[in-house]
């Protein structure tokens, strides 16, 4: 016979049950329903049984699971201290005492009489599933005999195991407002005083009251339109006294009064689900009439016409943000900076070597090379001194020897390699003479002496030496003029290419793009609405246009200004900030900033005034004059007053290029918005992600926050004033989504 497993039957049993909400409707049980329906082991002396009621339930919906001790006659009388009982461990539940524990009178189960204590606990699921309640242990000690020095037999005893079928709640019917609550619930509301005052705090208590784990009530949302509200402390009292847990939640919310005059406080309307009825309801508060008088600290409502926002012209522009730099741009500049400090770099190895050449002995080897000739004849010395001095001008010079037959091929090298002409021709001079000496018919030869010959041509080697440079880098740069001009365009022009890309204003990456007349017609119609002060219909349509051109700090911050008319904190916050963040130095966007609220403007969510592009620009410019030159100044033979002042000023330069990409960098990173999110309404931070832990402060509505952690639906959050909490996900609203970057 196949066997089939109790987690697939359970699983099958919770798909059925999931058809009939009616199943969630069952009552609680009666305290003693576990004796009803166990099945006592007559071969125990002390039975025990556990159970759950009802076995299948909704997420936050009460379960009771009782546990049973019965004592026949004889071990009652051989017990002789309190069993210990070992719940069980549960994981995916949180659990409630029920009560006391009960007594129930004696009862005969298959001809024997036991006496029933029954044990009580509230158990609550917090997600759906088929959870498993495993078994209790109950440890007893009974004498074996009636004496008193009788010794004790211990016995341990367990209970059967439970199936729980937690079922999710069910989507039809769910209100949009709905934040997890379930329960039987009530709403009231109170103030702490019976006046109110423009400015002074005003502590409102929203409580709710009725039928469930009322630990894990999120918190209302309140938002009104004639004050600040800012979310307070919470108060929970449970009561577990009789079949069913009970309990009453309070939050307080701390009011500021911005406009005087008779105010009504609306109706809050708090959403929860009846898992005894299987449907969503509501637990209305009543309405109340709050009189505000005048008051000095906070200002009073302007009329429409001084307090509306002017509307700026749109200019059909795009700005690239400062903390999104394109490939290219970062390509230019990785390109011109590590360019830049190579040539530098190439220039100091070339004076390095330079200077290990001034640092040589000066005695050229044509002094040291002994004669090869026996005979000591003029005409042999002077072959011989020809000879040994276009080797070491082929050497030095890093050509063959062959390349130095000819008069012409000689003037050629030793100009390509930077010799003067006047030392040029004082080389060819010598050998000639020398040529002349040792290969020249009698008559015209002269009587040199060898030392003469020698001074010569170590004379002209000497020259060479101090005057020649290498091969490779002559082939670059003829002349000295032609070479740091030929440096000093090409850095200009690939400067040029690289500021090229970022100086397009606009911008078609990120957002939908949309037909030529999309945009334009929506801006007309969003203008027209805001100039007949309907703020709501403005605030959609620029809306609409932004996400066409999310870039565009004109739509951006006729959006914010529509939206701030309106009431919307939370769009005007999303669009003063992005626009900041774009244009972060214009004096018209550091005003709107200024009109949120201290959550929305600082810590984490301040926009400093630092123009990105333009200090990238001016980095690179100091950086390569920097780099230039250094590159003068060690391209000089000897470094003299004047190049050690050259060093010095392209060292300040290169430093002064360092220091401000350094704080272009900073700002690059302070004016990311991505990681940052708007509460969209007010919520109070938890220690752990669960409705039931601690509180640590308040959220207001339009308080920016940055993530930093996702985990389910809940978020670990910073808020500006350096809090950490966490926050359900969907109380909050990405300053920037993955459309805009």
């Amino acid at each position: 016979m196949r066997r089939i497993s109790r987690r697939a039957v359970s699983v099958a049993v919770c798909t059925v049950l999931s058809l009939d909400a009616s199943v969630a409707a069952n009552a609680q049980p009666s305290p003693t329903a576990i004796v009803d329906r166990v099945r006592v082991n007559s071969a125990r002396a002390i039975d025990f049984h556990a159970a759950v009621f009802p076995e299948s339930v909704y997420v936050g919906q009460q379960v009771t699971y009782q546990v049973a001790v019965l004592l026949s006659e004889d071990a009652r009388n051989r017990l002789r201290r309190d069993p210990e009982f070992r719940p069980p461990e549960l994981r995916g539940l949180l659990a409630y005492e029920l009560g006391t524990p009960r007594r129930v009178p004696a009862r005969e189960y298959s001809g024997r009489r036991y006496e029933a204590h029954v044990f009580q606990r509230a158990l609550f699921g917090i997600a759906p599933g088929v959870l498993t309640v495993p078994s209790p242990q109950l440890t007893y000690f009974l004498s074996q005999s009636s004496s008193y020095f009788s010794r004790e037999e211990r016995s341990v005893v367990h209970a059967e195991s439970a199936q729980l079928v937690v079922m999710p709640l069910p989507e039809e019917g769910r209100p949009a407002d709905f934040s997890g609550a379930v329960g039987v619930l009530e709403a009231r509301t109170s103030f702490d005083a019976t006046a109110a005052r423009v400015g002074d705090p005003l502590m409102l208590t929203v409580r709710l009251e009725g039928e469930g784990n009322v630990k894990l009530l999120p918190r209302p949302m309140v938002e009104l339109p004639w004050a600040s509200v800012v979310p307070g402390s919470e108060r929970v009292r449970i009561d577990s006294s009789g079949a069913l847990v009970r309990g009453v939640k309070e939050f307080d919310f701390i009011l500021t009064p911005t406009r005087p005059g008779a105010v009504v406080l609306p109706v809050i309307r708090y959403s929860y689900f009846d898992p005894y009825r299987a449907t969503y309801e509501w637990a209305e508060s009543t309405p109340a009439d709050v009189q505000v008088a005048d008051g000095t600290l906070a200002a009073g409502t302007e009329s429409d016409e001084t307090s509306r926002l002017p509307l700026r012209s749109w200019q059909v522009e795009e700005r690239r943000a400062g903390y999104d730099v394109p490939t290219i741009w970062r390509l230019s500049l990785l390109g011109i900076w590590g360019g830049a400090a190579l040539l530098a770099f190439g220039a100091w190895w070339r004076r390095r070597h330079r200077a290990r050449q001034a640092e040589a002995p000066t005695e050229s080897v044509v002094t040291q090379r002994p004669l090869s000739e026996a005979d000591g004849s003029p005409g042999s010395i002077a072959r011989d001194l020809r000879r040994t001095l276009l080797q070491q001008l082929a050497a030095r010079l890093h050509v063959p020897a062959g390349a130095l037959v000819v008069r012409a091929d000689v003037e050629r090298v030793l100009r390509r390699r930077g010799v003067t002409r006047s030392s040029t021709r004082e080389v060819l001079t010598v050998l000639d003479a020398l040529a002349v000496e040792g290969f020249g018919d009698a008559t015209h030869r002269r009587e040199p002496g060898p030392d003469d010959l020698r001074a010569q041509a170590a004379r002209v080697a000497e020259l060479v030496a101090a005057e020649a440079v290498a091969q490779g880098r002559t082939r670059l740069w003829r002349r000295r003029g032609a070479q740091h001009g030929s440096r000093l365009g090409l850095m200009l022009v690939v400067l040029a290419t690289g500021l090229a890309t970022p100086a397009e204003r606009t911008v078609a990456q990120g957002g939908t793009t949309s037909g030529p007349g999309d945009v334009p017609l929506l801006v007309r119609e969003a203008s027209a609405a805001y100039e007949a002060r309907r703020y709501g219909a403005a605030a959609e349509r620029f809306a609409e246009a932004v996400s066409q051109r999310p870039r565009d700090v004109d739509l951006l911050m006729n959006w914010g200004n529509a939206a701030w008319s309106a009431g919307d904190t939370v769009s005007a916050v999303i669009a003063w900030q992005r626009a900041a963040r774009l244009e972060p130095i214009t004096a018209d966007v550091q005003e709107r900033l200024a009109l949120l609220p201290p959550g929305a403007r600082g810590g984490i969510a301040e926009v400093p005034m630092v123009p990105v592009y333009p200090l990238m620009v001016v980095a690179t410019v100091c950086w390569v004059l920097g780099t230039i030159v250094l590159i003068v100044a060690w391209s000089r033979t000897a470094v003299a007053d004047r190049g050690v002042l050259r060093v010095s000023v392209g060292a300040a330069l290169m430093l002064v290029g360092a220091g401000v990409a350094a704080s272009a960098w900073w700002g690059t990173s302070a004016l990311d918005p991505h990681g940052l999110a708007v509460v969209r309404r007010p919520e109070a931070m938890r220690v752990q992600p669960a409705f039931d832990a601690n509180t640590a402060g308040g959220l207001a509505t339009g308080d920016i926050v940055r993530l930093a952690a996702v985990q389910e639906q809940w978020a670990r959050v910073e808020h500006a004033d350096g809090r950490f909490g966490w926050v359900p996900a969907e109380r909050l609203s990405l300053l920037v989504t993955d459309a805009v970057r």
